[in-house]
């Protein structure tokens, strides 16, 4: 009995997606704030292995011994200490603007609801 059924028989059985629901799939696979905390790893390696680097060739260059490579580490992990600070404000921003976004979004309901309720009550009394 399978072997009479076509390949066209079994595609139809499996329910394909619609276009929308791609297109909603594919919107949310990676937002702005996805790609921003990719980054921050990038944000705390690049300053702590970068500077000290930076600074092992200066110190070469100009004979310092390893002056500039302990400066340039600790420039290194302020910066990163300060991405990291910077991303977690954004993310608390970020938070509290969604929370309040749901809060007016709750209000404008709770005032459709008491505007309905009045118009129910002054038809069923008149006034």
């Amino acid at each position: 009995m399978a072997e009479n059924e076509s390949p066209d028989a079994s595609q139809d059985s499996q329910v394909q997606p619609s276009v929308e629901q791609r297109i909603t799939r594919r919107g949310r696979m990676f937002s702005a704030q996805d790609l921003r905390a990719t980054t921050i790893g990038w944000e705390i390696a690049i300053p702590i292995v970068g500077g000290p680097l930076l600074g092992f060739f200066l110190d070469r260059q100009y004979g310092s011994s390893p002056r500039l490579t302990l400066i340039l580490l600790g420039v290194g992990i302020l910066t990163a200490i300060a991405a990291v600070i910077r991303y977690v404000k954004y993310e608390f921003y970020v938070m509290n603007k969604e929370e309040n976004e749901k809060k007016a979004a709750e209000l404008e309901r709770m005032k459709e609801l008491i505007k309905e309720q009045e118009r129910r009550r002054k038809q069923r009394y008149g006034k």
